[in-house]
């Protein structure tokens, strides 16, 4: 009989799955270069691949949410996937904090001039659709403001109240339905950090959940976005509370255990 974090792999491979089925319709919009990333390397796997792919990223997240060490198999045959992806890799996996630098270079004239010197052409050289229209768009937004849209966008959907814990560290407590949950934000205006990185932490007696995001539970990403703009930004924010939501809902649904402690 499998035990039960084997029942917790499956069940998230079903999460999985479902969201593939959907188009990732919540992860293509995540404005995060590591996950625009895997989503490109993911298409380009054969169906047996991704198959196979698919079936480490929900091992390995079945042993984070039942706190257990991955065994270093798992973790060996996923490092290439989980490996951080190149500062500056083209408009379309680069950072918008870093193209806004790019773009103010003296060496070149704009983000067209500095993808002509670098020879960066093809997929690479076009802004994620799903974030940006057009160059033009790449504007990075700023960190006040965004602050600002995740206070109230929190507060208006969980009831979050914000405490400011310095070094631009904010947390959100609220709840949903009555289950108490955290929002630890921590955010940045420098251009090699994400502008925002978030996680999650749900009052849960059977399955406690901390520092978790959605992204991190489907095997895609850690939740550090830095590919928030002027123009993508309010939506953006959004999105971060579907995304804190499905955590926030997903202790209910995982296969039930025995309460801890």
């Amino acid at each position: 009989m499998a035990d039960l974090r084997e029942i917790v792999a499956g069940w998230l491979r079903g999460e999985f799955d479902e969201e593939r089925r959907s188009g990732f319709a919540r992860l293509k919009r995540v404005p995060d270069t590591r996950v625009i990333r895997f989503l490109a390397d993911f298409a380009q796997l054969s169906p047996a691949g991704q198959a196979e792919l698919a079936a480490l990223l929900a091992e390995r997240s079945s042993y984070a949410l039942a706190r257990l060490p991955a065994p270093p198999p798992v973790s060996e045959r996923l490092a290439k996937v989980t490996a951080r992806p190149k500062l500056a890799e083209g408009v379309r996996y680069t950072g918008v904090n870093l193209l806004a630098g790019l773009a103010k270079s003296k060496d070149h004239t704009g983000l067209a001039g500095w993808l002509q010197s670098a020879g960066i052409t093809g997929l690479a050289a076009q802004p994620p659709e799903n974030l940006a229209r057009h160059l033009e768009e790449l504007i990075p937004v700023k960190i006040p403001a965004l602050r600002r849209m995740v206070g109230t966008a929190l507060a208006r959907r969980f009831g979050a109240n914000a405490q400011d814990f310095g070094s631009e560290i904010w947390r959100y407590e609220g709840q949903l339905e009555g289950t108490p949950l955290k929002v630890t934000v921590r955010y940045s205006g420098r251009m090699a950090r994400p502008q925002m990185a978030y996680e999650v932490e749900v009052a849960h007696r059977a399955w406690p959940l901390i520092g978790v995001c959605f992204e991190s539970i489907l095997g895609a990403g850690f939740g550090m976005w830095n590919h928030l703009t002027r123009e993508n930004a309010e939506r953006s924010v959004a999105l971060l509370c579907d995304l804190v939501g499905y955590v926030a809902e997903l202790p209910e649904r995982l296969p039930k255990r025995e309460p801890q402690g």
